[in-house]
């Protein structure tokens, strides 16, 4: 009996062990995602946009030609090629995701993104992460956890 308690008590202790380096770990991981999710780069800007006269135009001497702005429908389209994705922070949120090595909840994808994890703000969080789920960005498991796309590794 005594040498089934002690083969109890060391396994416990070796799983306590595991138990800390587990959480230093996820610590760590934390802190990496972070870090990388504040590296992110912004979206290309078009650089073309006043670098450049228009076509058509003669040195000092504006076109006669309309400048052809997109439509509604245009935006709409080129956003959906996105996969809905409308600035920066919606692509850190799917990058976070994607990346990380379990599912998250919206709490956790907050405390990543550097925010302050009020309720208000997880909401906001929750919100942006469900519309980029509906987009087909991310899935939203039974459990209410995050996780990247199907088939995404």
């Amino acid at each position: 009996m005594e040498s089934e308690e002690d083969a109890a008590r060391a396994e416990l202790t070796g799983l306590q062990e595991r138990l800390i380096a587990l959480e230093e770990r996820l610590t760590a991981l934390s802190i990496t995602r972070r870090t990388l999710t504040e590296l992110l780069p912004a979206p290309p800007v078009d650089e073309t946009s006043s670098a450049e006269e228009p076509p058509g135009s003669e040195r000092g001497r504006p076109s006669t030609e309309q400048p052809s702005y997109p439509n509604r429908a245009q935006q709409t389209t080129s956003r959906k090629a996105q996969g809905g994705l409308k600035g920066p922070e919606d692509q850190k949120i799917v990058t976070l995701i994607a990346s990380a090595d379990r599912p998250l909840r919206a709490r956790e994808v907050t405390i990543a993104l550097g925010q302050e994890p009020s309720r208000s703000q997880v909401e906001v969080i929750r919100r942006a992460c469900l519309k980029l789920a509906r987009a087909g960005r991310l899935r939203v498991l039974s459990t209410g956890e995050l996780t990247g796309p199907e088939g995404a590794a």
